[in-house]
């Protein structure tokens, strides 16, 4: 990894940490029970973690992805990309009942083969904003082939990922409704495997997704970089951990008995 972007990665995780602990009020919840087993301590610091799983998953991911192709890999990226497009009647039939299949048969088919599919029979159409307009991360390649990723939580449930496959068929659809010749991929990114040293092995996404439709952890974030940089991003964020760990500590206060 670049050493200025290094410098840019650990700027922006100590800046939102920073931001976030200034911004914690333990007071605003009272837990009796929980506070009376585990100390009161205890419980803010499961509080304030909380909270940053939700503020990571729902913008610093998308960040670091967006600093990590631009700045690293000299790719084009930007987060909440708005992409436009409209899909036809005749596609959207088609594209339901290719996820009917996918569901009914649990098995994923073809990428390749779906996006062909889509192309050969969507219309051109105009730049218009849909439903499901809004890409978590979007990234170009010097070559002009474009990912379109849907940073999602690690452990989602069944229900999550069989709505997540339909809206990567559907971006698909989208981009090539203005477009018939763009080199388009769509996936899904998980920030990291909570199953390590295990392989990722949530059950709801081995029969609905392809090889490369799902990027865990060190797949993703080393394909956003262009190069491989997990261990570099784990470091980065133990010495901000270090660094910031008086300021935790003293936001989560001392245990009362």
């Amino acid at each position: 990894m670049k050493s200025e972007v290094r410098a840019e990665l650990k700027g922006l995780l100590v800046s939102s940490i920073q931001d976030k602990i200034r911004r914690y009020n333990p007071e605003t919840e009272s837990k009796p029970f929980f506070e009376a087993i585990f100390s009161k301590r205890a419980v803010n610091i499961a509080s304030l973690i909380q909270s940053f799983y939700t503020s990571f998953g729902t913008s610093i991911y998308e960040q670091m992805a967006v600093l990590l192709a631009r700045k690293n890999a000299r790719y084009v990226a930007e987060r909440q990309y708005v992409l436009l497009g409209k899909i036809d009647a005749k596609t959207e039939t088609m594209i339901n009942n290719i996820h009917l299949e996918i569901l009914k048969t649990q098995a994923p088919g073809s990428k390749e083969k779906q996006i062909e599919q889509i192309r050969n029979t969507i219309a051109l159409g105009v730049p218009e904003r849909d439903p499901e307009s809004i890409v978590d991360v979007f990234v170009k390649t010097p070559s002009g082939q474009e990912f379109y990723f849907d940073v999602t939580s690690v452990k989602p449930n069944i229900k999550e990922f069989r709505t997540l496959k339909k809206k990567l068929l559907r971006w698909v659809a989208l981009r090539l409704s203005m477009e018939k010749s763009a080199k388009v991929n769509t996936a899904l990114a998980i920030p990291y495997n909570p199953y390590d040293p295990e392989p990722y092995a949530r059950w709801t996404a081995v029969n609905l997704f392809n090889e490369g439709e799902l990027l865990v952890g060190a797949d993703f974030w080393n394909f956003i970089a262009g190069e491989e940089v997990y261990e570099e991003l784990l470091n980065i964020f133990r010495e901000v951990g270090k660094e910031l760990r008086p300021m935790i500590d003293k936001a989560v206060g001392n245990d009362v008995r």
